[in-house]
């Protein structure tokens, strides 16, 4: 490969910069101003150039007009390659980003032990020579001839960086045919697409929300102080529960007991229907006080970022920004968290196709249960799902000898409430369960479920019915928990140097790292596994009562002590492998001529021609329900639609 590496240098001040700012608002922004462009030619020639236009016009005499001829290496692609499309307009045939080729090769920094990413840390990890510091150009517009000789020092240097790293991550990525590619299209995403945002229709939300977070304040009689602390809530909580001689709900904190008054607290979430009117009052006021704040901050983004670029929202999704190889959010607005009900659902209609054009939207249809089976060899399970049964509805009318089923236009509203709950309660055992998780932690998650938690105040609901339904999964689905004891044993023998496979999975061990073989022949890496033999203590449910247990093996953990265990691993490589069907459906359908604007979780969003949408969504339903080579036995299925807007 020819590798022409490229690196903008730009204006930044105290207020404006890329701290501050999104990449669309700092690159629109009046006082934008290249410095000049670190060039590394493919036969090793560095320059910094800060005649921009002509050195652009130069490169592409050279290498084409889309530098076709090369293979473009940047650190944080996102934003040179934004520049060079939004103020150059050009748009680069083939790149690589290292800082997102290190994500993949050794995981973004956090809990699981990844590297830091940016070109100083991975300079430092390489022992390549120093990066420099570029503090001598803060709120230098104008610079003299001595700091442009040292911005040089400091541009080529860094392009040198980038192109020794770039040596070094390639040929560490593992399947690099399809995620090379991937990576290429993430990235375009946010620098050459993207998706019209409702202006009108956002202000008009957020007024609503200020109204009504103000009406839920003044029913409750409390400012937004009481609402926003967290010891004048629980005073106010305390004073109208003690009317009733309650107390306050309690929970385990670092240092004690503390209220339970976070907006996810299952005691919280019971109150909401509490029979005293002004405990209700109190805690919807709360609840909505919480969310109206975030929800504000994030429709405040959202409209900086239109205004900055016209109307339009670039997506920004981080390519192996997950340690099982999934997407993530960034640019300071993540799609990847709106939810798809309530506020979430508020949020996602705003986003609307470009005039003229319609989405087709379309989900893999229970995937990770799907998967979770076929891992397991769960032949009943993976049969029920091939014939498109309604798998939560009969689990959960199996367990509990509940009638479940999808209510139906024909059903009251009573009754359509109810069978939602009921079979919300079955969704979340067959989705949940699977990967180990207990009576206890079913219990809190139905707890903070909107629809299953109502099930809890009548009695449908309680923590022994949680352990019967957890027992009844493991009984039905036997080959689950044997998938966790086998994974977890592999996991184990491959610390100690064992390569061993579970079903269509391996184990080894690399270096300092477990790496997982999936069967789409991507690696997962677990760096620096180990046993943590501090005494630990696992609550759980028996007989509808907390109780405590203490193990009798070693933990394992990884990274920074995260700790991995059969139902974790479970849930680690079916996730890893509905991102790689992902994938895989993503670059078959721009193969096919069709734009994905952008990618949530098992969802992609195509945006097409009014009058293809049809066609479109035919061949997006037979894509994505197509069985790859490598996942044969595995039944796949996707709901697909057609939508004037994201959401609602």
């Amino acid at each position: 490969m020819s590798l022409l590496t490229l690196d903008f240098e730009s204006y930044y001040d105290a207020t404006y910069s890329l701290r501050k700012l999104t990449v669309p608002q700092y690159v629109h922004d009046p006082r934008f101003h290249v410095h000049g462009l670190a060039i590394r030619h493919p036969d090793g020639r560095m320059e910094f150039r800060a005649d921009v236009e002509k050195c652009l016009l130069e490169l592409q005499g050279l290498y084409g007009a889309g530098f076709e001829k090369a293979v473009v290496i940047c650190h944080n692609a996102a934003f040179d390659l934004y520049i060079l499309n939004h103020r150059f307009g050009i748009r680069v045939a083939k790149f690589i980003d290292t800082m997102l080729l290190s994500y993949a090769v050794h995981g973004r920094k956090g809990a699981t032990g990844g590297a830091d990413a940016s070109l100083k840390g991975l300079a430092d990890r390489y022992g390549l020579q120093a990066k420099g510091d570029l503090e001598f150009m803060l709120s230098v517009r104008n610079p003299t001839g001595l700091q442009v000789a040292q911005l040089t020092d400091y541009a080529v240097n860094d392009v040198e960086l980038t192109y020794q790293l770039a040596l070094k991550l390639l040929p560490a990525i593992s399947l690099p045919k399809v995620e090379l590619p991937i990576l290429q299209h993430t990235v375009r995403l946010f620098t050459e697409r993207g998706v019209v945002v409702d202006l009108v229709e956002l202000q008009t939300l957020r007024a609503k929300i200020v109204a009504d977070t103000a009406a839920l304040l003044n029913t409750a009689g409390l400012g937004e102080e009481d609402a926003s602390s967290n010891a004048r809530f629980a005073t106010a909580l305390g004073e109208a529960l003690g009317r009733t001689g309650r107390l306050v709900p309690m929970k385990q904190g670092k240092k004690g007991p503390i209220p339970a008054i976070a907006k996810k607290d299952p005691e919280l979430a019971t109150l909401l229907d509490d029979d005293d009117p002004l405990v209700a009052a109190l805690v919807a006021a709360r609840v909505g006080h919480r969310s109206a704040q975030s929800l504000v901050a994030r429709l405040d983004t959202l409209e900086a970022i239109a205004k900055a670029t016209g109307g339009i929202l670039p997506v920004h999704i981080t390519y192996a920004g997950a340690h099982t190889g999934r997407f993530s959010g960034g640019g300071k607005f993540n799609i990847q968290n709106l939810g798809r009900g309530g506020s979430g659902g508020d949020v996602r209609a705003l986003l609307r196709p470009a005039p003229g054009q319609m989405f087709v939207i379309g989900d893999f249809a229970q995937i990770e249960a799907r998967i979770t089976a076929w891992l397991a060899g769960q032949e009943d399970l993976l049969a029920a799902f091939a014939d498109g049964q309604d798998v939560y509805s009969a689990f959960i009318s199996r367990a509990l000898g509940w009638t479940v089923r999808k209510p139906t236009k024909d059903d009251s509203a009573a009754d359509a409430a109810a069978l939602k709950a009921k079979r919300q309660v079955g969704k979340q055992a067959v989705l949940g369960l699977g990967f180990g998780m207990g009576a206890l932690k079913f219990l809190n998650t139905l707890g903070q479920d909107p629809d299953a938690a109502r099930l809890f105040g009548d009695g449908t609901l309680s923590p022994l019915i949680c352990e019967q339904i957890t027992q009844a999964f493991r009984t039905q689905y036997d080959a689950i928990p044997r998938l966790w004891n086998d994974l977890e044993e592999a996991f184990r023998n491959a610390m100690s140097g064992a390569t061993v496979s579970v079903g269509p999975v391996s184990f080894g061990r690399n270096g300092e790292s477990v790496e997982i073989t999936l069967p789409s022949g991507r690696r997962l890496r677990y760096a620096d596994p180990r046993y943590d033999l501090t005494p630990r203590t696992i609550p759980y449910l028996k007989d509808g009562e907390v109780a405590e247990f203490t193990p009798d093996t070693a933990s394992i953990v990884y990274g920074n002590d995260t700790t991995i265990y059969g139902g974790k691993l479970t849930e680690n490589i079916a996730q890893a492998v509905a991102r790689d069907l992902l994938v895989e459906a993503v670059l078959k359908l721009e193969a096919d001529g069709y734009s994905v604007v952008f990618h949530v979780h098992d969802e992609i969003v195509l945006q097409v021609p009014t009058g293809q949408a049809d066609e479109a969504k035919a061949d997006m339903e037979q894509v994505m329900s197509s069985t790859p080579a490598w996942a044969q036995g595995l039944p796949i299925a996707a709901e697909v639609h057609v939508a004037e807007r994201y959401g609602k």
